[in-house]
């Protein structure tokens, strides 16, 4: 049924929970699965002057944080014998998610449905939300 499936991840419980829901889907599909996290940059309107080191060395963190977790997520994946890739990407995290669905011929993009950032929406975060409006591939929403 689903090829490839793309899985959006930053450590959260939810997306702990979206992992194995799509683990399990990608083994008895015999799907690839791409799991992907996603930094968001520096909002400039919150903070005040940040040097340009300042900035590269906050991304340079981020992505070093991320890179962790979804190593953390790829070993769980490999133990369980799918064939699986990770990515860090930057910006929006449902734009993100969404354009690198359709980059790779993803059939299907599971979330959770609150990750770690931000403020939280009452039923559903806004990430999951938009996905769901927004999203060209199916998209499974894990509670």
């Amino acid at each position: 049924m689903f090829k490839n499936i793309v899985v959006g991840y930053d450590d959260s419980k939810s997306s702990e929970k979206a992992l194995e829901r799509a683990v399990g889907i990608a083994k008895s599909c015999g799907a690839k699965l791409h799991i992907v996290g996603v930094i968001r940059p520096i909002d400039f309107g919150y903070i005040g002057y940040i040097t340009p080191e300042e900035i590269e060395e906050y991304e340079k963190e981020e992505i070093t944080k991320e890179e962790r977790f979804l190593k953390k997520a790829m070993e769980k994946v490999t133990k369980e014998g799918l064939e699986a890739t990770y990515k860090v990407l930057e910006g929006d995290p449902a734009e993100e998610l969404m354009s690198y669905a359709d980059e790779n011929n993803c059939d299907l993009i599971v979330v959770g449905r609150r990750g770690s950032g931000g403020l939280k929406r009452l039923l559903m975060g806004s990430t999951s939300s938009t996905i769901v409006k927004y999203a060209n591939q199916d998209v499974l929403v894990v509670v």
